[in-house]
């Protein structure tokens, strides 16, 4: 009692013994589970479920009012300035998905399963046009004007038959078969974009001879001078290019994208050509480095013997 009184009395106690692991996880004497007792455990469970649901309740509103101000028609941001941007891209068709990092259209003529990918793929890029419930036929001095005045009409109807009376036509096998290729040229799709008119006496040197006001002129030619030399003749189809009318495009159901070809009546068989299509527009910039309002793509077109194929 004496040695106790001594110990109290010089501030001291008695050290308490350190808790094992054991005892944290449960300790019988204190009645606590990994250091709290089950009032402690109740009251953090709650404030954790109140916490946790006004956090989920704050970013359902933060969602709901973001998804508020978006327009499920047009992007938020395009146009000058935006990573969209004001100038059109060039594409082409056909471009195989098997082989998406190509640009080289190769087959035999002699060989049609050589040519049957680039057949197949056109089909199927051509076969939206074929929906035309809800489309419009349209006179030549209708447009698609009033779909970018949010007016309720249908946008017109595309007619794929102009290219099948120029020998790009599905049951011509789009020229591939006779060695005389059709390949799509069209534009990027831009909201509320519609082509610019040249004035008279600034029309490009390429197209001038084929250029229509309200359209987007194509032309293709070699990308250097040998190339040039071996293209040969380029059909245009139809010769003005893409039919403007077709412009502003405008996300809405039945709306049919214009588009041109171009079929190279007398390329050279077994030889390598590099194709350079531009768009001509006065809203259409060329710019080389960056390819806007271009697109290239190679042409090889084989005349030999099939290769054997091999014994069953």
């Amino acid at each position: 009692m004496a040695k106790e009184t001594t110990t109290l009395m010089n501030g001291t106690s008695k050290q308490e013994e350190k808790e094992t692991f054991a005892q944290f996880l449960y300790n019988k004497n204190k009645g606590t589970v990994l250091g709290r007792t089950g009032k402690s455990w109740c009251q953090i469970t709650i404030f954790y479920i109140i916490f946790y649901f006004f956090l989920f309740a704050f970013w359902i509103g933060c969602l709901a009012i973001f998804l508020k101000s978006l327009d499920p028609k047009v992007p938020r941001f395009y146009g000058k300035g935006t990573i969209i941007g004001v100038n059109p891209g060039v594409g082409y068709q056909p471009w195989l998905k098997e082989n998406p990092d190509s640009t080289l259209i190769k087959f035999n003529v002699k060989d049609p399963s050589t040519f049957a990918p680039y057949v197949t793929q056109l089909n199927d890029y051509l076969a939206k046009y074929n929906k035309t419930e809800n489309t419009r036929k349209c006179s030549p001095t209708d447009s698609n004007a009033d779909l970018a005045d949010g007016n309720e009409t249908l946008p017109c109807q595309f007619d794929l038959d102009q290219f099948a009376k120029s020998g790009c036509g599905a049951n011509q096998e789009y020229g591939y078969k006779a060695g005389t290729p059709c390949v799509v040229v069209s534009l990027n799709r831009l909201i509320g974009w519609r082509p610019v008119d040249y004035p008279a006496n600034s029309i490009p040197e390429e197209v001038k001879n084929r250029y229509k006001q309200g359209s987007i002129a194509i032309n293709c030619e070699g990308a250097t001078n040998i190339d040039k030399e071996h293209l040969g003749k380029v059909k245009y189809i139809p010769e003005s290019g893409i039919d403007g009318r077709y412009y502003p495009y405008a996300f809405t159901t039945g709306y049919q994208q214009p588009i041109a070809m171009v079929k190279f009546d007398n390329i050279p068989k077994n030889k390598l050509v590099i194709v350079e299509c531009r768009a001509y527009s006065l809203n259409i910039e060329h710019d080389i480095s960056s390819r806007l309002g271009m697109v290239y793509f190679e042409v090889l077109v084989e005349e030999k013997a099939p290769a054997p194929k091999p014994a069953a």
